[in-house]
């Protein structure tokens, strides 16, 4: 069971935990010689270059942008400042265990449960685990039947993706109330799907969908949730990259999720994205201008 949950990220994330970086080099030679072949192909390197932005030179802009990414979550993971943990705190004689503010209604597996300094690497597995482990099985439950193959093709066009991108975009909106997003999120993504033309995806799917992944999300930031999962956004805007399987032919991804982040970005690779979707960049252009 898949539907397009695993897409991407779990080969980007074994590359980041990794203590040896000799597959990260590779991608990082691979991704500038892409980058290279895209404006020069096989002429001569005096010739001039096409101006004409075409898929293949965003795909080599975008992938610039993964490596980078990649190369940030393995020095933060290398760090060696973080330990996983369980959410129970054990004193002598005593247990104290943190409550969400669901009650635990949607209490994420005890694999899954965070310590406030795990990595980043860490916790966009752990979200990630959630799509594929838990929020499928809701989307089964709602069905109480087999799920029709129509609904699996059409997860799989973008959904995840999109459904990451739309609730990092309400929660770096400011909404006032948190228990507005889910149904604001899912506004947010049957107006894209209708835009960029995806499958459709019924709207009790969508719903059930957002509010799963929202009440995990949750459960995944436990200690003074409202402001860590603003904190949080960045793991969703991480793995909302690594899961999308064309990020250049996809906006909401590159404008909610890859824009805002810069500080995981080198100055090389912004120029590069800026030179092939500086529409969909306004942040990035900004801070270059």
């Amino acid at each position: 069971m898949c539907w397009g949950t695993q897409h991407g990220w779990k080969d980007a994330v074994k590359l980041a935990k990794q203590p040896d970086p000799t597959g990260r080099d590779q991608l990082r030679s691979d991704v500038d010689d892409a980058w290279r072949s895209a404006f020069v192909g096989k002429r001569n390197a005096n010739q001039r270059t096409s101006s004409k932005i075409s898929y293949p030179k965003k795909i080599a802009g975008i992938d610039s942008g993964l490596a980078d990414l990649i190369d940030w979550l393995a020095r933060d993971y290398a760090a060696g400042k973080h330990s996983v943990s369980q959410r129970t705190t054990r004193h002598p004689g005593q247990e104290t265990t943190h409550t969400p503010p669901d009650g635990g209604s949607n209490l994420a597996p005890q694999g899954h449960r965070p310590s406030p300094e795990e990595a980043i690497v860490v916790r966009v597995e752990k979200l990630g685990s959630v799509l594929a482990e838990e929020v499928l099985k809701d989307i089964e439950r709602a069905y109480q039947r087999p799920v029709p193959q129509t609904v699996k093709v059409a997860l799989a066009d973008h959904f995840w993706c999109d459904l990451l991108a739309q609730l990092a975009h309400v929660i770096d909106d400011g909404i006032k109330l948190f228990d507005k997003v889910p149904d604001r999120a899912a506004e947010l993504i049957m107006k894209s799907r209708a835009k960029d033309g995806r499958i459709p995806v019924e709207k009790m799917v969508v719903r059930i969908a957002v509010k799963s992944v929202w009440g995990h999300i949750q459960n995944l930031t436990p200690f003074g949730w409202v402001a860590q999962v603003r904190r949080f956004v960045l793991v969703v805007r991480i793995l909302a990259v690594l899961i999308c399987k064309a990020p250049e032919r996809h906006q909401a991804v590159v404008t909610y999720c890859l824009d805002p982040l810069g500080d995981q970005l080198t100055s090389e690779t912004k120029k590069r994205l800026v030179k092939v979707l500086r529409e969909w960049l306004p942040r990035t252009v900004s801070e270059l201008a």
